[in-house]
């Protein structure tokens, strides 16, 4: 004769829950003066893409110039310390040192993308977006829940949304 284990016993869902999300994405575009559908409330918010494709174009850059100014000052070559002054501080030391072509083309290809990658960083941070989101998931949500944690204990967890 074979016994059978029964199942675990489900928790039941912590206070507040309320089933399945309302349908309707989470967050849509929205411009001022348009109505906001109900469900919705508007928020600003930094622009993401923007944000990280500009800080890490600039920051990047801007490291190893000034990582390689760095390096020229501790040589002996004090004309080099313009590197450390972001966007423009390659073309600073253009006007303050001599180069020969490769060095003048790769301190101009050095300045343009630091100012490409500020032209970047800086809009996503000053112009924020205006979205409608879900009243649903504006709000983090954290409750304390029994659970089970094997077949014959239970214990304490967490449950939420973010």
């Amino acid at each position: 004769m074979q016994t059978q284990s029964l199942p675990a016993p489900q928790a039941p869902p912590p206070p507040g829950f309320h089933g399945a999300p309302p349908a309707g994405p989470k967050v849509l575009p929205w411009r001022e003066g348009e109505p906001v559908p109900p469900g919705y409330h508007p928020e600003t918010r930094v622009r993401k893409g923007l944000v990280i494709s500009g800080a890490i174009v600039f920051g990047t850059v801007y490291l190893f110039t000034a990582i390689g100014g760095g390096d020229a000052v501790y040589r002996g070559s004090p004309g080099y310390a313009a590197l450390f002054v972001p966007c423009a501080g390659p073309f600073i030391t253009l006007a303050t040192t001599r180069q020969d072509d490769l060095e003048t083309m790769a301190l101009v290809l050095d300045g343009l993308v630091q100012i490409t990658g500020a032209a970047l960083l800086v809009p996503g941070l000053l112009v924020p977006r205006s979205v409608l989101v879900r009243d649903d998931v504006s709000q983090p949500l954290v409750l304390p829940a029994p659970m089970a944690l094997g077949p014959s204990s239970v214990g304490l967890g967490v449950v939420g949304r973010f």
